[in-house]
């Protein structure tokens, strides 16, 4: 586990840190103005919204002495421009009729788009259209929810409509171009982007990047507190469309019927005739192998806690599989759970994991350690028997082990401190082909999600290398369930779009995030959403901005900025994240100072 130190020997000239990176906050409170801030008679966002649209006025002069308190526009040594992202809800300017004709209000989308000229600043034009859906979008989501095809499904046909702070969550369905909200979306996306393109090209200038409708990916039961393995493995999409697509998909990967056969071991006389798995084996009855679905069945298991160690002394955690070195634990992780449960603990990246791939090992009990090593010696951290179940459920038997010989030490240092979460320590697991499949297939419809809409943006007056996704990664928060997401193929470097890629937590400044990025080939990134969470000092903070500086950020996106002055209520627990001299909750003081020191060329 390592603490981000920069020195100038990591700052190797990266060819795109010469440019200066954007600093470009969300906002809160983008469609108010000054005029309706200091009108007594203006109670709410609602009504501020209605009297500066009648004003004709917009939130430029607000942005302007938000940012003002931060810093000069370009920061003293060049590095740092600091700007703002606009956000255009695109469902908010749809209204759909009964008859579920679409309506779109492009007078609202030219009001939104007033801020550009107004300000002089550079931007981040945010294209927002996901799940997430706030008040202003509540008509047009209601009615496209009444259209099935809309929406994804649980594998029971029930629809994972939930809540997050004050915004409803609706599990759009993914790459159904018959679905009335995917029409409304792509109607909406289109016309906002033909007003923006009329926009003098002064004004299109300021533009720096374009980020992709936001996170995008597959959906899960409990969406607030549902992220990890203590839950049942409940995922979309089952939903009609969707398994078609899922047969058409198996149709062209394999050719035929006996070639898919020939890969599973499989029996199947069509891919009619193919289910997408839904059915743990552990607990419902089977048809057959195929059905089998669990959190373990695309073939691994992961081993995952967190451990640190008060003194800085650094360590390694090696895993073996029946006596044999089979790979090192990635540690540095992000687990804000852990950080906000010790008192005295400031660093979030203290997570570890480490994915086990068991579809080639043969059935039987295997045994898996996991050992810490430190260039004073090793010690233990936790071992496991797993047991590989066969197709017929025959009970399983020993593996002979190789002989691994002792550890150095009996326990580990009283200064190192960790819990091993997950698994269990007796695991059973059942390998399934067609689940790993179905998971990947789910990966394929979030990516082509993404990608349909950033080649919609690059065919208007946006040059290629301004489209960015809007992506969230769960592989950086250690006790997430990747599988839920469905993310994984759309952080691959791709010649639709650029990585934008939201870091909460100390993954902002983590060894982990910047090997990951050299690893994945982005040399040019930008990060729509950034907040550390933790309570860092703000000089740290302040490395960690010029370190995404050198290493090819385009924009970084600090969540966020109000620029509503505390007029208007809001939602506490989300407040917790604005960006602010005055919040003391999750470090956003000192995350405010940093960016502060940045701008003003105090940067360590």
């Amino acid at each position: 586990m390592k603490r981000l130190l920069l020195t100038a020997t990591l700052f190797s000239g990266h060819a795109l840190a010469a440019q200066p990176t954007l600093i470009s906050p969300m906002i809160d409170g983008m469609r108010g103005c000054e005029s309706a801030l200091n009108d007594e008679s203006v109670t709410n966002g609602g009504e501020a919204w209605q009297a500066c649209r009648e004003r004709n006025e917009s939130a430029a002069s607000l942005i302007e002495a938000s940012l003002s308190d931060i810093g000069p526009q370009v920061s003293e040594d060049g590095r740092f421009e600091l700007g703002y992202t606009l956000g255009m809800p695109l469902l908010s300017y749809v209204h759909i009729d009964d008859d579920k004709s679409i309506h779109i209000n492009r007078e609202t989308i030219r009001q939104d788009l007033r801020v550009i000229s107004d300000s002089s600043r550079s931007l981040v034009f945010y294209l927002f259209g996901n799940h997430f859906v706030p008040g202003d979008q509540a008509q047009a989501a209601a009615a496209s929810a009444e259209d099935p095809r809309s929406l994804m499904t649980l594998a029971d046909g029930s629809l994972p409509i939930d809540n997050y702070f004050s915004s409803s969550i609706y599990p759009w369905a993914l790459g159904d171009d018959e679905a009335l909200y995917q029409k409304a979306r792509t109607q909406a996306m289109n016309a906002v982007l033909d007003e923006v393109c009329q926009l003098p090209q002064t004004d299109l200038d300021k533009i720096r990047a374009v980020t992709t409708l936001g996170e995008t990916h597959h959906f899960f039961t409990d969406f607030m507190g549902g992220m990890g393995y203590d839950r049942p493995f409940e995922v979309t999409d089952y939903s009609e469309h969707s398994q078609a697509q899922f047969r058409q998909w198996l149709e062209e990967r394999f050719g035929s019927i006996g070639r898919l056969n020939a890969t599973l071991s499989s029996s199947f006389e069509s891919f009619d005739q193919i289910d997408a798995p839904s059915k743990d084996i552990a607990t419902e009855p089977l048809n057959h192998y195929f059905e089998h679905y669990d959190v373990h069945a695309i073939g691994e298991v992961p081993f995952f806690g967190w451990a640190y160690d008060e003194s800085g002394e650094p360590f390694d955690i090696y895993v073996y599989l029946n006596g044999q070195f089979v790979g090192e634990a990635d540690t540095d992780l992000t687990r804000l759970d852990v950080a906000q449960g010790i008192d005295g603990l400031e660093d979030s990246n203290v997570g570890y994991r480490f994915d086990l791939d068991f579809s080639a090992l043969p059935p039987g009990l295997h045994n898996v350690e996991l050992r810490f090593v430190t260039e004073h010696g090793t010690s233990p951290l936790q071992s496991y028997s797993l047991a590989v179940i066969d197709r017929q459920q025959n009970a399983p038997q020993e593996i002979n082990a190789n002989p691994l010989a002792a550890t150095t030490e009996e326990e580990p240092p009283e200064t190192l401190h960790f819990w091993p979460d997950y698994p269990a320590h007796q695991t059973a697991v059942y390998y399934n082909p067609l689940a790993a499949l179905w998971n990947e297939f789910r990966e394929h419809q979030v990516q082509s999600e993404i990608e349909t809409y950033a080649d919609i943006i690059r065919q208007s007056c946006f040059d290629d290398e301004q489209v960015f996704s809007h992506q969230i990664a769960p592989e950086f928060k250690g006790s997430w369930n990747p599988q839920l997401f469905a993310a994984g193929a759309s952080l691959e470097a791709n010649p639709h779009y650029s990585q934008g890629i939201n870091l909460y937590g100390g993954i902002i400044y983590a060894d982990y995030f910047f090997d990951w990025l050299e690893e994945k080939g982005h040399e040019r990134y930008g990060v729509p959403e950034m907040h550390p969470m933790t309570h860092m000092a703000p000089e740290e903070l302040a490395q960690a901005l010029e370190h995404h500086h050198q290493s090819g950020a385009v924009f970084l996106s600090p969540y966020f900025v109000s620029i509503q002055g505390g007029r208007f209520e809001s939602d506490p627990e989300h407040d917790r994240f604005m960006v602010s001299e005055d919040n003391a909750e999750y470090g956003s003081a000192q995350y405010f100072k940093a960016l502060q020191q940045v701008m003003n060329g105090a940067t360590p």
